[in-house]
């Protein structure tokens, strides 16, 4: 019973299946003859969710899915939910506005992307005899292509006047018409261009427009008209001409040939040449000058000699007074172009060239009231009051020479530099450092030459060895030099006993460890030292011929300590 009951679902459902077979096979299919595989497209999830399946592709039915197309629902392009036998071309389901004038291939210029994102327009508008430049690159085609309130493209004018009749009318400056330029735009404003102001007219090669010429107006030089405007200078600068007073041209008769004197970067700042008119070479300060600084009240006939101009400045200056001194009046001589201030005049070529402080010091220094001629120009003539007054040393107790560079320069005053190589005692060492007063405390007549004379304090107190003791020569220069008292240069090693090599090396300390008499510096001991005994001393030299046993014999036997 129970199994009977579980077979009639079963039957039910095929049944029922069968039913609904056979009901779709009797309607028509509204997607055309695309089949009954529904999920092939459609989800479970969804009826409307169209999928892409192993089972269906709109790639495979000849129009790839591109763009805006991906998005686009399936009734914008399927009207009433018909799949099968749909045309593919733009023109099925876009509406020619063109009206045919491009053909039906609207992908030549516009994309799946985006119906406004115009490809390969450049290309298009190359072929068809007109290149997008310039500004035309952004204008929208509707400024060019537009004719009775509708897009028109076939037949549009490709010379500029076409589209810009109005603007060649219209402008003022120039006025295009009455100038009769020509109709040719790009004469004056290129297509490549960013604005249609940008013009770039080619102005002749008979007048070529530079320096100010280019930021002139058009019409600051033709005035309405073109044709006839004059080439020369003079043509629109006459009234610059009548007009400057500084120069006066018209009174100077200067002649109206401009651009002898002006360039065209700029009316002023003229270039004018001082030296082929005149004869005058500007330099220096004087091509600072503006010209009425010399041509006062337009006198252009000057002398070229500078007194001609500076008598004034002669006659007023009183330091030196040149009218007083006898001063020549060819001023070139002291001064330069450079400044009237400071003169340059070479005291090299009087009796006495300037040298060292000299250089610096005022002319009135030394030309007293004026007076330049018979100045004398030995050093004691000016110095005399330094000579007498100077105490260390005093020149005049010592009777120096008034031959002042005997012992300075004119670098300065001080240090003197006395040569006292040419006296008969040549400095040296730490003599050379020392004030003159150090030896000539007395005067510098008849100073003694001998060392002794100055140092005999440090002979008698010297106790190592005390030389007063052991009757030491006053001839200091025997063991001592100039450059230092204490390195003396007593050889004792040579001369007589070598204690400061071999086995006495080291071995004293005083000179009275072996000269035990301090009076008496030829006494010595060697005996006290060694700790020799007389017993041992005579049994081991028996035999040997002097031989004594005191310390005479001991240094003749043994001269060099071994």
């Amino acid at each position: 019973m129970i199994r009977a009951i579980s077979v009639i679902p079963g039957i039910a459902t095929i049944i029922l299946f069968m039913v609904v077979f056979v009901d779709l096979s009797a309607r028509e299919n509204p997607h055309g003859d695309i089949g009954w595989d529904c999920d092939a497209c459609h989800t479970p999830e969804g009826w409307n969710l169209v999928k892409e399946s192993p089972g269906f592709s709109h790639s495979k039915t000849g129009f790839p899915l591109t763009g805006a197309h991906k998005d686009a629902g399936c009734r914008s392009c399927h009207k009433e939910l018909k799949f099968a036998y749909i045309g593919i071309e733009c023109a099925d389901c876009h509406t020619d506005v063109h009206r045919a004038q491009f053909g039906i291939e609207c992908r030549n210029c516009h994309t799946p992307v985006d119906w406004q994102d115009r490809k390969d327009i450049l290309q298009t508008h190359a072929e068809r005899g007109f290149p997008l430049v310039g500004v035309h690159v952004i204008v929208d085609c509707d400024a060019c292509h537009i004719s009775q309130g509708r897009e028109e493209f076939v037949g549009t004018p490709i010379e500029c006047e076409g589209c810009h009749i109005d603007n060649f009318n219209g402008t003022a400056d120039p006025n295009h018409s009455l100038a009769n330029f020509g109709l040719d735009c790009q004469e004056c404003h290129p297509a490549v261009s960013s604005s249609w102001n940008q013009a770039v007219f080619q102005h002749p090669r008979q007048f070529a427009l530079r320096g100010a010429h280019t930021t002139v107006n058009c019409s600051g030089c033709h005035l309405e008209m073109f044709a006839g405007t004059p080439q020369l200078c003079f043509g629109c600068h006459e009234n610059d001409y009548n007009s400057v007073s500084v120069p006066s041209h018209v009174t100077l008769g200067f002649p109206t040939d401009c651009e002898a004197c002006h360039n065209e970067v700029a009316w002023s700042g003229a270039t004018f040449d001082h030296v082929q008119a005149s004869g005058f070479e500007l330099v220096a300060i004087h091509s600072t000058l503006s010209c009425v600084d010399c041509h006062v009240n337009n006198q252009y006939d000057l002398p070229r000699e500078c007194i001609g101009c500076h008598q004034n400045d002669y006659n007023a200056v009183s330091d030196p007074n040149h009218i007083n001194a006898g001063f020549p009046e060819d001023c070139t001589q002291c001064h330069n172009q450079n400044g009237w201030s400071p003169a340059t005049f070479d005291h090299n070529l009087t009796g006495f060239p300037l040298t060292g402080q000299h250089l610096s010091i005022d002319c009135s220094g030394c030309h007293l009231n004026g007076q330049f001629s018979g100045t004398p120009s030995d050093c004691w003539s000016c110095h005399q009051d330094d000579y007498n007054n100077v105490v260390d040393p005093d020149h005049v107790d010592n009777d120096f020479s008034q031959d002042c560079t005997q012992c300075h320069t004119t670098n300065g005053w001080t240090p003197a530099t006395f040569d006292h190589s040419q006296t008969q005692f040549p400095l040296s060492g730490a003599h050379l450092v020392l004030s003159c007063i150090a030896c000539h405390s007395s005067g510098y007549n008849n100073t003694p030459t001998a060392c002794f004379a100055c140092h005999e304090h440090d002979y008698n107190n010297t106790t190592d060895p005390n030389h007063l003791a052991a009757g030491f020569p006053t001839s200091c220069e025997q063991c001592h030099n100039t450059n230092n008292w204490e390195q003396t240069i007593w050889d004792h090693d040579n001369l007589y006993f070598p204690i400061y090599s071999g086995r006495h090396q080291g071995e004293w300390n005083l000179c009275a460890d072996c000269h035990v008499n301090p009076n008496n510096y030829e006494v010595f001991e060697c005996i006290f030292c060694h700790e020799h005994n007389q017993p041992d001393m005579d049994e081991r030299h028996d035999g040997i011929p002097g031989y004594v046993y005191e310390s005479t014999a001991c240094y003749n036997c043994h001269p060099d300590g071994e």
